[in-house]
């Protein structure tokens, strides 16, 4: 009771001194800069309950009010989180419908919002073996990050770097992804240097270095469990099943892949989850 009067009561004494003066009312953007705030912190709330539909209805409702008073900057900032939910729902078509709409829209966005839209473009590309198709928005999204001064460029070079590993050329991966590593050490960019240590781990494990690719996915697992994100802990148990199974050490590989399902079954990740239960078919 006593804190609840301690609020109350400065806004009772300024009423009664007939002194304060009511706050100036709300511009129509303020309210819609508030709106979406709020969208977004519902939508993000959503994703981590594993609520896709629920986000994306959320990111939706802040494009439609946005793009109704052509605010480009807030459209182009709803299309890509409406992309990023679409992706981690596993819906590959729809992610890919939403970012080239982005990138033809007009008039056109920013290129800041291009490029991030054509680098998310090469990771789903490239998740669906297209390699290609993965390395031509790659090339696209490095030429909208000059000199590499970009707030998507380590997630850029990670990609490139499994492009690189997709076409075998375990040379140019490692010399990207110690270049990478070697950048997040300067910053803080936890995520992507997690990531970065996954590559290095899938390196090291096809030239053979098995421990060395041990250190390198524990020391990602370690990051992304401090960091809390699932998708990334998934896939760091992913890439350490396959090492254990590769080495030999079948059981250990089938625990990594049955922790890898539980954390994507709690997470309502379906694509992460059915790499695991594919491992652990594999593994019987």
């Amino acid at each position: 009771m006593g804190r609840r009067w301690n609020l109350v009561a400065p806004m009772m004494l300024a009423v009664l001194s007939g002194c304060a003066s009511p706050p100036p009312p709300q511009s129509a953007a303020d309210r819609r800069l508030e709106q979406a705030n709020q969208a977004h912190e519902r939508a993000s709330a959503a994703l981590t309950r594993g609520e896709y539909n629920t986000a994306l209805r959320h990111y939706q409702a802040t494009l439609d009010r946005s793009a109704a008073v052509e605010d480009q900057n807030e459209s182009a900032i709803s299309m890509l989180n409406i992309a990023a939910a679409q992706h981690r729902s596993g819906n590959y078509a729809a992610v890919r419908s939403t970012l080239l709409a982005l990138i033809a829209h007009e008039p056109p966005f920013a290129a800041s919002y291009i490029g991030r839209a054509e680098a998310r473009l090469s990771l789903v590309e490239l998740q669906q073996n297209r390699v290609d198709e993965a390395t031509l928005h790659a090339a696209r999204a490095e030429q909208l990050c000059p000199a590499g001064a970009c707030p998507w460029w380590l997630a850029l070079q990670n990609i490139m770097t499994e492009i690189d590993l997709r076409r075998g050329d375990l040379g140019a991966a490692d010399i990207r992804v110690r270049v990478t590593l070697a950048a997040t050490g300067r910053g803080t960019e936890r995520r992507e240097e997690a990531n970065a240590w996954r590559l290095l781990g899938e390196v090291e494990a096809r030239r053979g270095r098995l421990d060395e690719a041990r250190r390198a996915l524990l020391t990602a697992l370690d990051i992304d469990g401090k960091l809390e994100v699932p998708e990334r802990i998934a896939l760091d148990l992913i890439s350490l099943a396959r090492l254990e199974a590769a080495s030999g050490d079948r059981e250990a590989g089938r625990r990594y892949a049955r922790r890898a399902a539980a954390v994507a079954e709690a997470a309502k990740l379906a694509a992460v989850l059915a790499q695991a239960h594919a491992l652990l078919d594999t593994a019987k």
